[in-house]
């Protein structure tokens, strides 16, 4: 049986978070996918300073990892405090296609809804069309499509999810 948990990250965690990240990395590179550039520890820790990061662990192996916010300026704008948003959710290399994202995903639901907020946000590059049908398929849906012009070409899929 795979006993599946998930717990804050701490500044202990963060060779680990970069390694789950640099793996997310490339496998989001074989998907023409080249919105992340290469992590570091110095700014992984960065963020983990300013969000909540959290670790999905399977027999105590540290195998997933997503960042969760209440607020997201840069991507959707000033927002009343209706939302959480997801970033950053990464599968280590050798973990892909295990339901991570899923539980993820799931899990963030019921942390939000638990604050009150009734919806669960985040975004994604709009050329990935694999990774906007997973998100569509998990309920998910395109509310905007934003340029991002501190990031080059990047442009945004803003996603939303009305939470029950």
């Amino acid at each position: 049986m795979n006993t599946r948990t998930i717990r804050r990250a701490v500044t202990q965690d963060v060779p680990v978070l970069t390694q789950i990240l640099n793996d997310a990395r490339a496998y989001k590179r074989e998907q023409a996918d080249f919105a992340w550039g290469q992590w570091t520890q110095t700014g992984v820790q960065r963020w983990l300073n300013r969000s909540e990061m959290y670790l999905i662990e399977q027999e105590g192996i540290s195998i997933a990892t997503l960042s969760l916010s209440w607020q997201d300026e840069k991507y959707w704008g000033p927002q009343d405090p209706v939302a959480g948003y997801v970033h950053r959710l990464a599968v280590r290399s050798g973990f892909h296609g295990c339901g991570l994202g899923d539980v993820a995903l799931n899990w963030s639901d019921h942390l939000v809804s638990a604050q009150n907020r009734p919806y669960l946000r985040l975004n994604c590059d709009h050329r990935n069309a694999k990774l906007c049908a997973y998100y569509e398929a998990r309920g998910f849906v395109q509310v905007a499509i934003r340029p991002i012009p501190e990031l080059s070409d990047y442009v945004a899929s803003l996603y939303e999810k009305i939470l029950r």
